[in-house]
């Protein structure tokens, strides 16, 4: 509910800026280029980082390659810790294996909206699809048997008292499992950089991923092999090619 609430309060602030009016931009407009931009984005089922190229295509559209790495939680995940415990480290009760994905996608965007004014916003509109990967690596956890620590997966006949925390993240690693998938995704960019040969963008949308089985996350809750979230993301990166930087580099004379 909080990136619900998060997400209504950036798309208002940022509507509203762009479509007031500001100082005239002096800055030469470009009107063709290509993009490299990075991302960090907090979602409703997690966070991850992104990594996107858009190609232009013309004034308005371009065409964008599009790869993310997302770690991936269970809405129900409650992290805690035994204070009986010397350790003290903070564990899920009841996951079985920590996830993370890793995806890659193609699409298009469209400016739907070009800054006219210094202070304004551009507003974009995007979509991609592609595909999916779900990485499943298994928990293991120092529970008590017999006055000693041993390291072992999750059991659901164990109860929380008996768990003295998490073992190495390391443990577990070549175990590893592999859930490949699907894809689509959609949103709206809000992109407020006063210089135009900088991208510093707030984006917001929809993602929705679907994968051929369960993918296992919880022993103690139900798991789910599709994934609808909501994300608002600080996108940052700048133009790497455009019309007028070329004769600009050359010093030669602005057309």
């Amino acid at each position: 509910m909080r990136i619900i609430v998060l997400l209504v309060f950036f798309l208002s602030l940022f509507v509203v800026k762009s479509f007031a009016q500001g100082d005239l931009d002096e800055q030469k407009k470009i009107f063709f280029r290509n993009e490299k931009t990075y991302a960090l984005n907090l979602n409703t089922n997690g966070f991850g980082f992104d990594y996107r190229f858009a190609k232009r295509k013309n004034a308005s559209r371009k065409f964008i390659y599009d790869g993310d790495i997302n770690i991936m939680k269970h809405q129900k995940e409650y992290k805690q810790y035994n204070p009986w415990s010397y350790s003290l480290t903070r564990f899920a009760y009841g996951k079985t294996n920590s996830v993370f994905n890793i995806r890659f996608g193609v699409g298009q965007e469209f400016e739907i909206f070009k800054k006219l004014d210094k202070n304004s916003v551009s507003v974009r509109l995007f979509y991609a699809g592609g595909f999916t990967s779900a990485f499943l690596k298994p928990i293991y956890y120092q529970i008590l048997v017999n006055e000693y620590t041993v390291d072992k997966k999750f059991d659901t006949s164990v109860p929380a008292l008996y768990i003295m925390g998490r073992s190495p993240y390391s443990m577990g690693i070549s175990e590893t499992k592999i859930i490949p998938g699907a894809y689509v995704k959609t949103g709206f960019g809000f992109e407020f950089s006063q210089n135009d040969n900088r991208v510093s963008m707030i984006e917001a949308g929809i993602t929705l991923e679907l994968y051929p089985k369960t993918v296992e996350i919880m022993a103690t809750e139900t798991n789910k092999l599709f994934f609808p979230t909501l994300y608002i993301s600080y996108r940052f990166g700048k133009v790497i090619s455009d019309f007028y930087m070329k004769e600009r580099d050359k010093g030669e004379e602005e057309y």
